[in-house]
């Protein structure tokens, strides 16, 4: 379940959904809209933007984690930003 439909759902719960007392985790401009509206009739972890991530790395990092790191930020919304500065010019592939 996801989406500002879920954040509905978990605040004020369906026939098969009990109502929740705390709504947390990240999400995109709609869900953070719909915590905004709901905040109140339950409690909500913060109204958080886009994500944003930078990853600072020379040739010793994993080349497999660094992907996973930016892809993990960058799925929450299309206006999500990642970026990787590398130090050496070069990320080794692991």
């Amino acid at each position: 379940m996801g989406g500002p439909a879920a954040i509905a759902a978990l605040a004020y719960g369906t026939k098969t959904i009990p109502k929740v007392d705390k709504i947390i985790g990240p999400g995109n401009k709609y869900v953070t809209m719909a915590k905004k509206l709901v905040f109140g009739d339950a409690g909500i972890d913060m109204l958080a933007g886009p994500s944003e991530i930078v990853i600072i790395a020379d040739k010793t990092a994993n080349e497999w984690f660094i992907r996973q790191d930016l892809l993990a930020q960058l799925e929450h919304d299309e206006d999500a930003k990642a970026y990787l500065i590398s130090l050496d010019g070069v990320i080794q592939k692991k």
